[in-house]
């Protein structure tokens, strides 16, 4: 397995409903669980063009990469990640769990 592509830092986060003091309604905000390296790899997947007008759109999805660590188990559809003022929210998440040495998040 290839870990020399882990350069960038990619924070983990998960949503917090907190009360605003003015208003007493509950907002949701995000709050940073942990910062791991990972690699962060966008990709553009044909099978689902879109056709608009003239153009043929393809969705592009990102790859992001990381080590596997017993913390990282805990991650679900429900985190996010963020690098660099960018925003991944998890759309589908593999714990590579046979080997626990890579966990791989499609964004």
């Amino acid at each position: 397995m290839r870990f020399s592509g882990y350069n960038h830092r990619l924070e983990i986060q998960e949503p917090v409903a907190t009360q605003d003091t003015t208003t007493g309604e509950l907002v949701n905000t995000w709050t940073t669980i942990c910062t791991v390296w990972a690699a962060i790899e966008p990709q553009v997947v044909r099978s689902n063009e879109l056709e608009r007008g003239d153009q043929i759109l393809g969705k592009t999805y990102t790859y992001l990469r990381m080590r596997w660590s017993p913390f990282l188990d805990r991650v679900t559809q429900a985190h996010r990640g963020k690098h660099q003022g960018t925003v991944f929210n998890f759309e589908d998440i593999a714990h590579t769990k046979l080997a626990q040495r890579e966990l791989v998040i499609l964004a």
